[in-house]
């Protein structure tokens, strides 16, 4: 079972977008770098929560990016986010850990920030473009099925856990929890349909045969072999890729569904501390902070422009 680890929820403001974040604390003395991470669509930040049981020694931050204004969810509003985040949380070049839709936002956002950042995991996501997969017709159609409206969460976890079959757990009903809000008699997910149109569309548009060849720090593709056949094809496709284009890339196959977090934590943790490691040994920077800092800085747990930090509850 993956050991439990305590968190902290928190919230940063830049303009008129608030989000949550979760932060786990590390043993003291924290080793740097720390990791940020960037869950998936329909996910939220507590989708980390097995995967930080295993990073017990690193500062991890995990974002929840999910606007009500469609305008919010454009690509270049949610790398400014992931930016102010950085910036504004101390973070100090981490290691960017992103799964599915979370792993194209942390390609786009690496390949374009190398110098806040100091490596990149990149977990089943689109790694040779949705758009050399589908049509956006086939997009539109596929990836938008309706809304569920839940009674109770005890619907929501049901349904969750018919879905994850052998990944399920207890340990995961805060995290679907941290998905619904009340609608009503009832819960439906966070996620808006407007606001996933707008991501589905930037996600289409991401060119990854673009963006890897822009990339300048320790980094790894993890992939399922477990997929939809058109979707393993294009996977061969882009794997072969990147390793004509950006050989220092590694990649590394699992023997799972899609959601690799929640079936291999323990596996993935690992590899994102390989990344830390080598990103630690490659930055001078990072070596001072080791040597310097110590234990973690103190944190601001909500981070507003114009007001006092609080915690938040």
């Amino acid at each position: 079972m993956t050991p439990r680890r305590a968190w902290r929820d928190a919230r940063l403001q830049r303009g008129d977008f608030e989000f949550h974040y979760v932060e786990w604390e590390a043993a003291p003395p924290a080793v740097p770098p720390s990791i940020l991470l960037l869950h998936g669509l329909s996910s939220n930040a507590h989708y980390w929560d097995r995967v930080a049981g295993h990073l017990t020694s690193r500062r991890l931050v995990a974002l929840d990016l999910t606007p009500k204004d469609p305008a919010d969810a454009a690509m270049p509003e949610l790398l400014a986010d992931v930016a102010f985040a950085i910036t504004e949380l101390g973070l100090e070049k981490p290691v960017v850990v992103g799964h599915s839709w979370g792993a194209g936002l942390a390609l786009e956002f690496v390949a374009a920030h190398s110098e806040l950042v100091s490596g990149l995991v990149f977990v089943d996501g689109p790694i040779h473009g949705v758009a050399r997969i589908f049509t956006w017709e086939e997009v539109e159609a596929l990836m938008q099925p309706a809304f569920r409206h839940y009674a109770s969460a005890g619907d929501a976890i049901a349904e969750s856990q018919g879905y994850l079959g052998l990944a399920w757990g207890d340990d995961l009903e805060p995290y679907v929890e941290a998905g619904l809000e009340r609608d009503g008699d009832g819960l439906v997910s966070k996620l808006t349909s407007p606001v996933r149109l707008r991501i589905l569309r930037d996600l289409y548009d991401s060119d990854p045969e673009r963006l890897w060849p822009r990339i300048r720090v320790p980094a790894v593709a993890l992939i399922a072999r477990k997929s939809d056949a058109k979707i393993s094809r294009s996977t061969e496709v882009g794997m072969t890729r990147i390793a004509e284009v950006v050989p220092a890339v590694a990649i590394k196959r699992f023997e799972t569904p899609h959601d690799i977090p929640l079936y291999a934590p323990k596996e993935v943790a690992r590899d994102i501390e390989l990344i830390a490691g080598r990103a630690e040994s490659a930055s001078p920077l990072l070596q001072a902070s080791a040597r310097n800092h110590g234990p973690t800085s103190p944190r601001r747990w909500s981070c507003r422009r114009g007001g006092a930090a609080s915690p938040s509850r």
